[in-house]
């Protein structure tokens, strides 16, 4: 069976357009030494295995969401970027709280600079939240799948969250006023399998891929060993942690947007070390939750 994953294409379009950008083919902004990884870990000193899906029995990890429902967008590196940072926020809360689902329609609305429904960069991603001030979740602003989903004569960041009363009369709140807006501390990214890995000690990363093989158009499950060199990128994914299979093969595992019914129930998970599908020599972006959200979502639940 062939999906329609990323977006459809024509004849005079490329065969490598699809809703994941590079950070340079948006900005030029920063440079690697403004945002090295948090922690530089030797190899020797990384484990075998590690994954947030799994620590000590505890899932981290937040549940797959879906692109191309309500409509059909290359959304992808915004459901990347703020999959991977609730992932971080899930982790900083000590999976105390409920999952929180981050916007993903804010960053359409108002992101413009980081992508579109035409594709997009989580990197940019985050670098519009860290300077705009922070994003709300989804229970503000919904996910629809397009564009600008509303207008207003006021600021696109005094309309990321939506209110409505039982008469049906909605209103905007403005950002000043919101009681609980996701800030980051700090943002950067990856390259390479230790790099990577040492990045993922500290939580989940948002790392750009080539998407429009046939072997991850059909993936039921399994350990993706596709060698095959592409071309480009065309798609964002957050990468959950590594582990090894009963057979030795050392695998990421990977959290996609296609929803639960793709893949081994939204995940999958490629071989290690092969630079399959171009994960490994491509950025892979991360974000560091506000400690100052982290203490207001504690007092604000009580916990």
């Amino acid at each position: 069976m062939t999906l329609s994953l990323l977006l459809p294409l024509t004849p005079s379009t490329p065969t490598h357009v699809g809703c994941g950008k590079t950070y340079s083919s948006l900005s030029s902004k920063l440079s690697f030494d403004d945002h090295p990884p948090q922690t530089i870990h030797p190899a020797q000193d990384l484990p075998a295995a590690f994954d947030w899906r799994s620590m000590n029995g505890t899932n981290y990890i937040t549940s797959p969401s879906y692109q191309m429902l309500p409509s059909q967008c290359g959304s992808c590196w915004a459901f990347a970027s703020t999959g991977a940072l609730a992932d971080r926020y899930k982790i900083a809360l000590r999976n105390e709280h409920p999952d929180i689902v981050l916007s993903v329609q804010s960053l359409l609305d108002c992101g413009s600079d980081a992508g579109s429904c035409n594709g997009g960069n989580a990197l940019a991603a985050y670098e519009y939240i860290f300077d705009s001030g922070g994003i709300t979740d989804s229970t503000c602003l919904p996910y629809k799948g397009v564009d600008n989903s509303n207008w207003a004569e006021v600021s696109c960041t005094d309309r990321i969250c939506q209110k409505c009363d039982r008469f049906g009369t909605c209103s905007y709140t403005p950002q000043a006023s919101l009681q609980t807006l996701y800030k980051l501390d700090s943002y950067g990214w990856v390259e390479g399998v230790n790099d990577m890995k040492a990045e993922l000690i500290n939580g989940p990363i948002a790392c750009l891929m080539y998407a429009h093989s046939e072997d991850f158009e059909s993936y039921t499950g399994g350990i993706i060993c596709d060698e095959t060199e592409y071309d480009g990128i065309t798609h964002v994914v957050v990468v959950t942690g590594w582990g090894v299979s009963d057979d030795g093969i050392e695998y990421w595992r990977v959290k996609n947007s296609f929803g639960t019914e793709w893949g081994e129930n939204g995940f999958y998970r490629v071989e290690v070390g092969k630079n399959i599908y171009n994960m490994e020599t491509n950025e892979c972006s991360y974000a560091v939750p506000s400690t100052d959200t982290i203490e207001n979502i504690k007092k604000r639940a009580a916990l």
